[in-house]
């Protein structure tokens, strides 16, 4: 499956949860495998660990937590559902 092109969902140095429900609405409506979505919350999640990105004030611990859930999300141990992913946005939009 294609990615989806720039700038629709651009990278930006803050990992947001708005930028995060964009990623999982893009794997929900098909235009992001598995894959692609689990490779771009690795590259997030060790981007922050490695100091070259941050995330967004306030909302660390959840996008940590949902990031590092995404991260496994390409294996079929745990493939996360339609509803699963739904339960991350919910997720990101409260603190």
């Amino acid at each position: 499956m294609a990615q989806l092109s720039e700038p629709a969902l651009a990278h930006n140095p803050i990992t947001t949860r708005a930028a995060i429900v964009a990623r999982i609405e893009a794997r929900l409506s098909g235009q992001f495998t598995d894959t692609a979505l689990a490779a771009w919350a690795f590259d997030r999640f060790y981007a922050e660990e490695l100091g070259s990105e941050a995330y967004e004030a306030g909302a660390e611990a959840a996008i940590t937590e949902v990031l590092d859930t995404l991260v496994f999300g390409d294996d079929p141990g745990f493939r996360l559902d339609e509803e699963e992913l739904r339960v991350l946005i919910a997720q990101l939009g409260t603190l």
